[in-house]
């Protein structure tokens, strides 16, 4: 019994490896049905400041693993907020939220955080940008803060930016 409970653990381990290193996982991995036994994940770098993004799935010539992107430390490590699917232009895509806290002060405002939202599609061999600040300056913005009062980036959360990629990039 000791001996199917150890296979048990390390076959669904297999079953579910993303990345390089599952210690570092911060995010997934998550089911990606683009890719055959397809899991996305987001891990940590050893040192804990960038963040790397993962696609692993089963193709003819075996298991791939592959680093779709690299989400870099700016003033602060980089967090990520918040992925999901959703459609752009009719493709499945997986979009992602990123945030720094970046705690900037100018002129009496302050500016705790900067957001930025990529989007990527799938090709070939993994997925590949096709949407971020770069190609929609809406993309990306600041948390503001004046006389205590908060202005939140207007794409802040999965809800929010679901609605925003419904109206400009929808069927």
């Amino acid at each position: 019994m000791k001996l199917l409970f150890l296979l048990l653990i390390c076959i669904s381990s297999v079953a579910y490896a993303c990345g390089d290193n599952p210690n570092a996982i911060i995010q997934g991995p998550f089911k990606d049905d683009s890719f055959e036994n397809g899991y996305i994940c987001f891990q940590h770098t050893p040192d804990k400041r960038d963040v790397e993004f993962y696609l692993s799935y089963e193709s003819k010539d075996g298991p791939q693993n592959n680093l779709v992107d690299v989400f870099f430390y700016s003033d602060a490590p980089v967090e990520v907020m918040s992925v999901f699917f959703a459609p752009i232009n009719t493709v499945k895509s997986v979009v992602v939220l990123l945030r720094w806290n970046v705690n900037y002060e100018m002129n009496g405002i302050e500016y705790p955080y900067y957001y930025e939202v990529k989007a990527y599609h799938k090709h070939d061999n993994g997925y590949e940008l096709k949407l971020n600040s770069s190609i929609d300056a809406q993309l990306a913005g600041y948390q503001t803060k004046r006389n205590s009062k908060i202005i939140s980036y207007p794409l802040d959360n999965a809800k929010k930016i679901k609605q925003y990629l419904t109206e400009n990039y929808g069927t």
